[in-house]
């Protein structure tokens, strides 16, 4: 009996599918969205939704459940220290489906999987924070500049008076 089991299918073989959830689940926590057909955003929401209820409380059963899942350490240890405490207080529904348009090369029914809430920057985002430092550090270094200038001319104002 299948009761309360629910588990989208596809035609690939256990093992293929096994490592296509697994590559998507990476794509996912690397960009914090992806865009894939219908079939599988429905697939990979409901794998999402357990690996991050399994994420909320730091445990060994907990830790070994998402190694076999997610296989890389380091994205365990990021559904650990980011992902799970952002969430902790929600019950369910971590990531939502956005239907977009037809694919037009064969018509398959696209979507985009995203966060509800997003619980960190993406890799890009944080790009964008070091080079906001960046900038930050290039603002100092000029006010410094003219604040030595104002300095020399200062103390030129002074010689020439004496």
């Amino acid at each position: 009996m299948r009761h309360r089991v629910k588990k989208i299918k596809f035609r690939f073989g256990k093992d293929h599918n096994k490592m296509l959830m697994r590559k998507l689940v990476w794509n996912f926590l690397e960009h914090g969205k992806i865009t894939t057909t219908l079939p599988k955003a429905r697939a990979l929401k409901s794998y999402l939704d357990r690996l991050v209820y399994k994420a909320r409380e730091k445990n060994e059963a907990n830790k070994n459940v998402l190694l076999s899942h997610i296989v890389k350490k380091e994205w365990v240890e990021f559904m650990f220290e980011k992902v799970g405490p952002f969430f902790k207080d929600r019950i369910g529904g971590y990531v939502r489906i956005v239907k977009l348009l037809p694919r037009e090369s064969d018509g398959a029914a696209m979507a985009r999987v995203e966060w509800v809430e997003n619980p960190v920057a993406t890799k890009k985002e944080e790009k964008k924070g070091k080079s906001k430092k960046k900038e930050e550090k290039k603002e100092e270094k000029i006010e410094a500049k003219e604040k030595s200038k104002v300095e020399v001319e200062s103390k030129n104002k002074n010689a020439k008076t004496d």
